[in-house]
């Protein structure tokens, strides 16, 4: 079913908006075009933000992206907008400005699980030479779990999970495991997050950086996990914020990659 209207009456009684402060025209007006520029001039500031970030086809597999500005923590950071993108043919492509602040794309299969501090921007489709759709992902923004610090125990039984950033603080095992596990950490992630990580049987827990470094006395190569299969072992990481982790405790004997 469709939106219903206010009734005939109160739609004629209404004067302005209280939120936007957009004032409706009385019946009979004149001039009425003059009334008509400043109804749409007041419309025009009350969706100025709207515009921050919004991309747009330029023809073809070409797009651009609106200037915009956002906070990250108490930094003030400024996009100044672009045009002449362009994206391969025939694909789905998830559109996002990266943690410094520059835009980039990904082909992929469905928006990602994981929350970073990525800005999405939209999805888009090429087919034939040209975009098809554009599907606006800013509006997720607006709305978001908070980051918080998390006393959850989590027991992962097998390989191909990887953390998401809500999850600060929480513990994960290899309980249930009937061989090796690893576990991925987040990347692009923001500095401060934390994870602990609890053996609890006889098979290597493994804590993976992905291409990333993790740092500890073990070793500090990029995209090498540490791990550790004897039971009461515990290793706590945090990130440095830059995509880089560092082991801030443990217990036991943790060992890096080969």
């Amino acid at each position: 079913m469709s939106e219903v209207y206010p009734s005939d009456s109160e739609l004629n009684d209404l004067v302005s908006d209280t939120e936007t402060g957009v004032e409706y025209i009385p019946t009979g007006t004149a001039p009425y075009y003059l009334h008509f520029r400043k109804l749409l001039y007041r419309l025009l500031l009350a969706a100025r933000r709207a515009n921050d970030f919004r991309l747009y086809s330029e023809g073809g597999l070409t797009y651009g992206v609106k200037a915009g500005k956002f906070f990250d923590g108490t930094t003030l950071i400024e996009y100044p907008g672009s045009s002449g993108n362009v994206l391969a043919d025939n694909g789905t492509f998830c559109i996002f400005l990266d943690k410094d602040c520059s835009l980039q794309y990904k082909e992929y299969d469905s928006w990602y699980a994981e929350l970073t501090p990525e800005v999405w921007l939209a999805e888009v489709v090429t087919q034939n030479g040209e975009i098809t759709s554009i599907t606006d992902m800013r509006g997720a923004h607006a709305i978001a779990q908070p980051v918080r610090n998390r006393s959850e125990v989590t027991a992962h039984a097998a390989d191909g999970d990887q953390l998401n950033h809500i999850d600060s603080g929480s513990v994960h095992t290899n309980e249930g495991a009937t061989d090796a596990v690893r576990i991925w950490l987040p990347t692009f992630e923001l500095a401060g997050t934390t994870y602990t990580f609890v053996v609890r049987e006889n098979y290597e827990l493994r804590v993976d950086p992905v291409s990333d470094i993790l740092f500890d006395t073990s070793g500090s190569t990029a995209g090498k996990y540490k791990y550790s299969s004897t039971v009461g072992d515990t290793l706590t990481v945090m990130s440095l914020g830059d995509g880089n982790w560092v082991v801030t405790a443990k217990t036991g004997t943790w060992q890096q990659e080969v």
